[in-house]
C-alpha cells in the first residue's frame, strides 16, 4: 500500500517529503524519498546532491560516491560543488587519485573551507604511500604555495612536497588532526596494534619502585586517555594536557584523571609548573616536534630533582639527519641526536630500546622508547 502511495505521488512532492524529512534529522526517510526521485528521474540533479549528501553523513561512502559521481557528470567539472563530500567519499574508499583531484578542486573553489583542506592532507599521504609519490610532492607544492596561511597546508604540504621542514607541527594543524580523530580513536589505534603506553608502562615499572599512588603524574599528550591506566597506580595526582578539546573530553569519560587541560605542551609546561612533577610520560607525542630541544628543556623544568620523564620517538633509520619531517605529518627522530637533546636539556639518559610503536599499511613503524632522569 505505502509503496502504491509513493508511485502515485509527484516528484515535486517527494522532493518536498525528503527535505522536511532531512530538516527533522530523520536522515533514513529522506535517502529513501530522494531514492523514490530518482527512481522515477535518474537525473535529477538536486536529488542526486542531496541524496549523495546523505550517504555522507551516514557513512554509506559507496553511495555517496556514485550520488556525486553522477551529479558532477551532469554539472560539468565547473558548475559542480560537492566537490568536499566527493573528495570525502573517494578517501573513504581508497581511491586516493580521485580522492586529491576533488579535494584540491574544493579547496580552490573555497579557500577557506578548513575541512577540505583537512582531508586533502590526508588524501595526499595516501596517494604520496600507495599511488604516485612524485605527483603527490607536485601537488603538496603547488598547494603549499596558495595556501601558505592555512596550517593543514603549512604542515602536510611541507611534510609530503619536501620543500620546507617545519621544526614544530603547527597546534591548529595538530588539534585539528586529533578533534577529527577523536570519536572513534580508541578503536581505530588499536586496528594499528598500537603500544606505545605499554611500551612505556614496562620502563616504569623497571625503574620506578612499586606503584602506591605517591606521585604527581603528568600525562603529556593524553589523548583520549589510552596511557591514563597504566600512570594512575602510581599517581596521588595524575594530569593530562593535550591540543585537542574533543581528544580531552574522551579522556575524562575514562574517569583517571585528577585534571586535563587543553594546552600546548610547552606553553603549559612553562606556567609556574617548576619542579611540579615526579613523572612525566609522552607517548607518541613528540613525533610532533622536529627539534627536540624546547620540549625536553621544558620537561626539565617541570620534573623534581630525581624525577622520571618517558616517551616514545619514532626513529629515523635512512638518513644522517637529526630528525626528518615524514609525508605523513610526523617526524623521525636520529637516536643520536635523542641523546644529545636530552643531555643539553641536562636530563640523565637511563634507558632506550627500540620496538615498534604500531604498524601503519601493514608495516612497522618503529621507534625509541626512552626513560630519562633529571638529577
Amino acid at each position: 500500500m505505502a509503496k502504491a502511495a509513493t508511485r502515485g505521488r509527484g516528484i515535486d512532492a517527494l522532493l518536498a517529503d525528503a527535505e522536511e524529512r532531512y530538516r527533522q534529522g530523520d536522515l533514513e526517510q529522506s535517502a529513501k524519498a530522494y531514492d523514490a526521485v530518482l527512481a522515477r528521474d535518474s537525473d535529477h540533479i538536486d536529488a542526486l546532491e542531496w541524496r549523495g549528501e546523505i550517504a555522507v553523513q551516514l557513512d554509506d561512502y559507496e553511495t555517496a560516491a556514485d550520488m556525486l559521481g553522477r551529479a558532477r557528470t551532469l554539472r560539468g567539472d565547473d558548475a559542480f560543488a560537492e566537490y568536499t563530500n566527493l573528495g570525502l567519499a573517494y578517501y573513504e574508499l581508497g581511491r586516493a587519485r580521485e580522492a586529491v583531484d576533488a579535494l584540491v578542486r574544493a579547496v580552490r573553489r573555497d579557500g577557506g573551507d578548513l575541512v577540505s583542506h583537512s582531508n586533502l592532507g590526508k588524501a595526499l599521504y595516501e596517494y604520496h604511500h600507495k599511488v604516485d609519490a612524485e605527483d603527490a610532492r607536485r601537488v603538496a607544492d603547488d598547494w603549499l604555495k596558495r595556501f601558505p596561511d592555512n596550517p593543514d597546508a603549512r604542515h602536510i604540504g611541507a611534510a609530503v612536497s619536501g620543500r620546507v621542514k617545519p621544526e614544530i607541527a603547527n597546534a591548529d594543524y595538530v588539534a585539528d588532526v586529533f578533534d577529527d580523530y577523536a570519536p572513534n580513536f580508541d578503536e581505530k589505534i588499536a586496528e594499528l596494534s598500537y603500544q606505545a603506553p605499554e611500551i612505556l608502562a614496562r620502563l616504569i615499572a623497571e625503574r620506578l619502585p612499586k606503584p602506591d599512588q605517591s606521585l604527581s603524574v603528568l600525562d603529556a599528550g593524553c589523548g583520549t586517555g589510552l596511557a591514563g591506566k597504566h600512570l594512575r597506580p602510581y599517581a596521588a595526582r595524575l594530569d593530562g594536557v593535550d591540543l585537542s578539546q574533543k581528544m580531552i573530553a574522551k579522556a575524562e569519560e575514562k574517569g583517571f584523571y585528577d585534571m586535563l587541560a587543553r594546552a600546548e605542551l610547552i606553553s603549559f609546561l612553562d606556567e609556574e609548573r617548576d619542579g611540579a612533577y615526579d613523572l612525566i610520560a609522552a607517548a607518541d607525542v613528540l613525533c610532533y616536534f622536529g627539534a627536540l630541544d624546547g620540549a625536553f628543556v621544558a620537561f626539565a623544568h617541570a620534573l623534581k630533582s630525581g624525577g622520571s620523564l618517558v616517551f616514545t620517538v619514532e626513529k629515523e633509520v635512512e638518513s644522517d639527519d637529526e630528525y626528518r619531517l615524514d609525508p605523513s605529518g610526523r617526524y623521525k627522530h636520529a637516536k643520536a641526536y635523542v641523546e644529545a637533546a636530552l643531555a643539553r636539556a641536562g636530563l640523565r639518559l637511563e634507558r632506550l630500546e627500540s620496538d615498534v610503536l604500531r604498524y601503519e599499511y601493514g608495516e612497522p613503524v618503529r621507534g625509541l622508547a626512552v626513560l630519562a632522569a633529571k638529577d
